[in-house]
């Protein structure tokens, strides 16, 4: 995976996306995930969308991040979990 550091800015919003199977429970496995990087998050803001076929399913977070290793370390833990489980297809 390649992330563009030099292009970060803290503090600042910082979108994250996953992507996966409609029956899986991906707001909650994302939601989880967020909150051991950020446990002020609240999961009530993650905006879920259905495919137009309903098989797939998109959860979109919008984070407050404040140092690099937020971001690192979400992206490292979304991974493995996208390695281990067919809960998250696709991490944006």
């Amino acid at each position: 995976m390649y992330l563009n550091e030099e292009l970060w800015e803290f503090p600042s919003e910082f979108p994250l996306k996953v992507m996966g199977p409609s029956e899986a429970p991906l707001q909650e496995v994302f939601g989880d995930i967020i909150k051991k990087h950020l446990p002020e998050f609240d999961t009530k803001t993650l905006s879920v969308k259905k495919s137009r076929t309903g098989k797939h399913q998109s959860v979109t977070a919008k984070i407050w991040v404040t140092e690099k290793k937020q971001v690192l370390g979400l992206y490292e833990d979304l991974a493995a979990h996208q390695e281990n489980s067919s809960d998250i297809s696709l991490v944006l």
